[in-house]
């Protein structure tokens, strides 16, 4: 009789294995994601990008607020945002190049999220990792073909030379202690974050929670071509974080109820119908310290509309070809 009290209480709390399994795997991703950036990697692609910017009539300015961008999108603002002050750009050219620099920030977090997600979602975080590069690269290069048409021709470009300015490569030990140093301060953050949001997708499930929301939530805004675990992701999305779905995703993936199509989808929807809160709670109060508070709204509208738009493309193309 004790035995079966035990076993009562027991199935009540959630599975410590796939939890460890779990997070171990954000983890080493974590720490991956720390090492890389801590390697400067992305800063290569700098190089490449020179023709670009003398096609769109940018500025020297602008050109280095994208290599910036590369490493600190918020930066990279705070560039504009002085140039913008002193009247050395002005707010058309800041607007362009504030969403001329959606690839290299793009950049910026693709590692992070791609060794946070490939061990709990597999084939689905790739095509996720590599749609979000692409469509990255799609906003960029429209926002290349603004520039030539709107802005004019720039009489000076001093770009310095990326070989005779770049600077001695981080050592393997350095980067090494830098991407620990980096990955401790992170932790913390994921795991008080990604360890409630697993044992509270496990109590909500359990208890029918979710089954409740997603029915309201399919009926209700149209998304009956999804199935309910899939409209789970979409929730969590906009009502926590990219954390919390995708603990949620890869909870469902590895059961075997969704495919990976499906996940990605979800993600996709999910990422649309979250830009325009998540811009306001995370980016407007940057926005309105790096630049004057009326051009910081427009600016900020310009890049949601940029990026809903461009994902909301994409999950429809998505949709349309792979389901």
């Amino acid at each position: 009789m004790q035995d079966i009290f035990v076993q009562d209480i027991l199935s009540y709390l959630p599975p410590l294995k796939p939890l460890l399994q779990l997070f171990a795997g954000l983890c080493t991703g974590l720490f991956l994601a720390s090492f890389m950036e801590a390697l400067n990697i992305t800063k290569k692609v700098a190089v490449l990008t020179r023709p670009f910017v003398k096609y769109a009539r940018l500025s020297d300015i602008s050109a280095g607020s994208f290599a910036l961008a590369l490493f600190s999108p918020a930066s990279a603002n705070a560039m504009l945002g002085e140039a913008l002050q002193n009247k050395k750009l002005s707010e058309k050219e800041v607007v362009i190049s504030n969403l001329f620099n959606s690839l290299p920030s793009t950049l910026t977090h693709i590692p992070t999220f791609f060794f946070m997600s490939f061990p709990i979602l597999g084939r689905a975080a790739v095509i996720y990792t590599a749609i979000s590069v692409v469509t990255a690269v799609f906003r960029t290069a429209a926002t290349v073909l603004v520039g030539r048409f709107l802005l004019p021709v720039q009489n000076t470009y001093n770009l310095a030379d990326p070989e005779q300015t770049e600077e001695k490569k981080t050592v393997w030990r350095h980067a090494l202690h830098l991407g620990w140093k980096r990955f401790v301060k992170r932790l913390p953050r994921l795991l008080f974050v990604g360890i409630p949001v697993y044992v509270l997708i496990f109590y909500l499930q359990r208890f029918g929670f979710f089954k409740y929301v997603e029915n309201w939530f399919v009926h209700s805004l149209g998304f009956d071509f999804l199935k309910p675990e899939a409209v789970s992701i979409i929730v969590l999305y906009m009502a926590a974080e990219l954390r919390a779905s995708l603990v949620a995703g890869g909870t469902v993936y590895q059961a075997g109820l969704i495919s990976a199509n499906e996940v990605v989808l979800a993600l996709l929807i999910g990422n649309v119908l979250s830009t325009p809160m998540r811009g306001i709670r995370h980016q407007l109060p940057a926005y309105t310290s790096y630049y004057p508070a009326g051009f910081a709204v427009k600016l900020l509208v310009y890049n949601q509309v940029s990026r809903s738009l461009s994902m909301a493309l994409v999950a429809v193309l998505f949709y349309v070809f792979f389901f």
